[in-house]
């Protein structure tokens, strides 16, 4: 009898779990369709971390380029202002 055997012979849909009916330990799937490694998952998630990372630090740069360009704009119409 395998496990899919005693689950099918456990308590009816609806009723109360025991301990006893819960499973508390890790079995493994025999025989499964797992086709991705996981150090290709773990390259691939770096990889995406690092892309996010990449994009944000452009992002911001960007924006700092702009607001330094803005202050400038300011800073010399200040001056302008000033000598009149």
């Amino acid at each position: 009898m395998n496990a899919m055997d005693e689950k099918a012979e456990g308590p009816t849909a609806g009723a109360p779990l025991t301990p006893a009916d819960r499973s508390t330990e890790f079995v493994a799937v025999q025989g499964g369709t797992e086709s991705t490694s996981a150090e290709v998952l773990l390259v691939a998630a770096y990889l995406v971390m690092w892309a996010i990372l990449l994009v944000f630090l452009l992002l911001t740069w960007r924006k700092q380029s702009r607001i330094e360009a803005r202050l400038s704009e300011l800073d010399g119409e200040l001056r302008r202002r000033a000598k009149t």
